[in-house]
């Protein structure tokens, strides 16, 4: 499951990540770099498959996923959205809860960021992964993400900007020790990176596992 943002197509046909495996894809919200790959993923469900796939694929996303889907088909191309296997749409409000198999669910909460805009926890087997999407500082959704054993946040800026709904550094280590994470993995960056002194940032007030999210990366839970 993954928000469809810029790089998305890229990871999976540079890394081999499981086209066929992906059962679930999950939109936070409507700018541009979290729904700008929908349809090229879909042109290349269509196009560009090694194989035949015939597992249904549900998109999981706000309110307003429909229109959003209508517009891009109708701006590019009437069959974008027809992949030759089944598509479900489930558009959520803040307080849904998907079950996704007998011991796994997801359940959405809102985020301070934009009218839509969605954060995800995920639930399986006595497990979780959580992931803020886009978000300003909340200490309600770090409260959402209670006990997470994987923590995916976004960290746009080093220092906190009053007004703009985004993440600093600081406001990423406060919301992961509020949610008592055991990992934390942080994404979606506006500054350049250095991954150890990004990591001992995080660190001096967060004592779980810090991790440099990258393309490609991937995480056993």
């Amino acid at each position: 499951m993954i928000d469809c943002g810029a790089g998305t197509v890229h990871a999976l046909a540079r890394y081999g990540l499981p086209w066929e495996g992906m059962t679930h894809l999950f939109v936070s919200h409507f700018h541009v770099d979290h729904i700008g790959e929908l349809a090229s993923l879909f042109f290349a469900f269509r196009h560009g498959l090694p194989s035949p796939r015939t597992q249904p694929l549900t998109l999981l996303g706000p309110q307003g996923l429909d229109r959003v889907m209508s517009g891009l088909q109708q701006t590019l191309d009437s069959n974008l959205f027809d992949p030759r296997f089944p598509v479900e749409l489930r558009m959520l409000a803040p307080g849904d809860r998907v079950k996704l198999g007998p011991a796994s669910a997801v359940c959405v909460t809102k985020t301070p960021h934009t009218g839509e805009s969605l954060a995800i926890r995920i639930d399986s087997g006595g497990r979780s992964v959580c992931y803020t999407g886009d978000t300003g500082y909340s200490e309600e959704v770090a409260r959402f993400f209670n006990k997470a054993s994987v923590m995916v946040s976004e960290c746009s800026y080093r220092k906190p900007r009053p007004g703009v709904a985004h993440l600093s550094v600081s406001e990423v280590a406060r919301m992961a020790v509020i949610a008592q994470a055991a990992r934390l993995i942080v994404t979606h960056f506006y500054f350049d990176v250095n991954d150890e002194e990004l990591k001992r940032e995080l660190q001096s007030s967060f004592s779980g596992e810090v991790i440099i999210g990258r393309d490609g990366m991937a995480i056993e839970v």
